[in-house]
């Protein structure tokens, strides 16, 4: 899975007393190092606000970040693999190996809580973490000159001693909620190994990783990663299939795309023909078209989601170089914002502080503020 789209960047020459006179008349400085604008200003996009920068000339020659591809200067951090992040996302990244692995192990239980009535996902699963010099050692051999794909996670089927293993790579530095959805996408992956011959199958790379995103967008869905969510149909790389497989997700049912993953007739889905989903063509009795799922034979499939708290409570605290609480099983960093429900109530909550045992909300709608304490606390 890879992040596509840099940052937009447009440089703009100001010349006589044109858009010069405009810019010193406005007031406009460099939204970097807050410095009058003159002579020559670079446009650029910050990918996680969509808002645009007026960047100076001097600053537009500093690292960019690495998650919003804003230049950064004070207050960011330079990570041991040489990628940059500004003040503001290095605040919301996981950088620790072992929170990775504990949030991935969390992703594979929460996409069976969410898929229990349909299926369940591989637990012969080893998850590793990676960063750019890796990514390097893997996309760009010795001779070769090009610049290494921006990865976010991959994984690789492994036969060891005749068992089937997976061994998922995920990239270090990647905000919350993008983490897990990458975890979420190389679980279908997975899942895909198992249970779909892709030979057999004749299914299209596009539509494969079209479904591996929707299972990301469906899994943020459900926590209400609203941000998130719009990245995942920002990113061209699966060709348009993920927002056909959301729309045929929501036509026919989660249950219909993995018959059709597993036993459809065509290679991809086509705009205006979505009704082809449930064109599947079934294997015979005893045939060995797909090949055996033999994670799922000791596998305890949870049951139903636990319905919601009566009152707001404080179920957790990950404490990582960006704290998260975890409310109502909803995430919070540091100033999120995110609605929570509690018996038939739903409330929108801003997290002013995390302690180590506790943390400070507010409502947003009434204004009160209060502290949550965990359990035995």
């Amino acid at each position: 899975m890879q992040r596509h789209g840099c940052s937009l960047l447009i440089a703009i020459l100001i010349t006589g007393f044109g858009l010069s006179g405009t810019l010193a008349a406005r007031g406009d400085v460099c939204a970097i190092c807050a410095k009058q604008l003159t002579n020559t200003v670079y446009i650029f996009s910050d990918e996680v606000t969509g808002e645009k920068k007026l960047i100076c000339s001097d600053c537009a020659k500093l690292p960019q970040c690495y998650i919003c591809g804003v230049p950064v200067k004070e207050g960011g951090v330079q990570l041991a693999d040489g990628r940059y992040l500004c003040a503001r996302d290095s605040k919301t990244v996981v950088l620790k190996a072992d929170e990775a692995a504990r949030i991935c192990d969390q992703v594979k239980d929460e996409l069976d809580r969410l898929c229990s009535r349909f299926t369940s996902f591989p637990t012969n699963v080893d998850v590793t973490v990676i960063d750019r010099i890796d990514v390097d050692s893997m996309y760009h051999p010795p001779g070769n000159d090009f610049e290494s794909p921006n990865l976010l996670g991959c994984i690789q089927a492994v036969t060891n001693i005749g068992a089937q293993r997976y061994k998922m790579r995920l990239m270090t530095g990647l905000p919350l909620a993008e983490l897990k959805e990458t975890c979420a996408h190389e679980y279908s992956h997975a899942w895909v190994g198992e249970n779909v011959n892709r030979a057999q199958r004749g299914l299209g790379r596009d539509a494969e990783e079209g479904f591996c995103e929707l299972v990301g967008y469906l899994l943020m869905d459900s926590q209400r990663e609203e941000s998130e969510k719009k990245r995942i149909f920002k990113n061209h790389y699966t060709r348009g299939q993920v927002d056909l497989f959301v729309e045929a997700e929501q036509h026919y049912g989660f249950d219909q795309v993995l018959d059709w993953m597993k036993y459809g007739t065509a290679s991809q889905l086509e705009p205006g023909h979505l009704e082809a989903l449930r064109d599947v063509k079934m294997p015979a009795a005893g045939s060995a078209a797909i090949p055996p799922v033999t994670h799922n034979n000791n596998v305890k499939k949870p049951g139903p989601p636990a319905p919601a708290p009566a009152n707001i409570q404080l179920q957790g605290i990950m404490w990582g170089s960006a704290p998260t609480a975890i409310i109502n099983g909803r995430s919070f960093g540091v100033n999120g914002v995110n609605k929570v429900k509690f018996g038939e109530t739903n409330v929108t909550l801003r997290c002013l502080a995390i302690q180590p045992s506790s943390v400070f909300i507010q409502n947003v709608g009434s204004g009160q503020e209060q502290e949550l304490r965990l359990p035995g606390h």
